[in-house]
């Protein structure tokens, strides 16, 4: 939990340094696709590292490529959570930084969501067999 919250910290905090930096220069619709998509690079660039090296104790760059493949298709459908919370916050609401609220809250059960999908199916070597990402021609 002590990485998601980093992660969520790190997601959020470039998302209000974004809005800080080019509210006066953007319009809001425009800033605030720029600021899902920055915070959501920095989180998940981050997340990916800390899950395969410290959560999950690989030590081996062996099967990174199939992992992040894997990694990538969850974390889209978990980004659908979080962005969707975090537009409808933008939407509902009417309070400064409403948006960030509602981020916080995605992540959050983004984040949760996608530990027990990257458990089973990404940083386990058995389960992750079943993935075919590249079929290999027999020789």
């Amino acid at each position: 939990m002590l990485f998601a919250g980093v992660a969520t910290g790190l997601n959020l905090l470039t998302q209000f340094i974004v809005k800080l930096s080019l509210r006066t220069h953007i319009d809001l619709n425009t800033l605030f696709l720029i600021q899902l998509i920055t915070g959501t690079g920095v989180g998940f660039v981050f997340k990916f590292t800390v899950d395969k090296f410290f959560i999950f104790k690989e030590r081996t760059l062996n099967r990174t490529l199939k992992q992040f493949i894997i990694y990538t298709l969850f974390a889209i459908i978990t980004t659908g959570i979080f962005w969707g919370t975090e537009s409808l916050f933008q939407i509902i609401f009417s309070f400064e930084n409403r948006e960030l609220l509602g981020g916080f809250l995605g992540l959050s059960i983004g984040y949760t969501t996608k530990f027990f999908l990257d458990k089973k199916w990404v940083f386990n070597v058995e389960n992750s067999k079943n993935f075919v990402i590249i079929n290999k021609k027999e020789k």
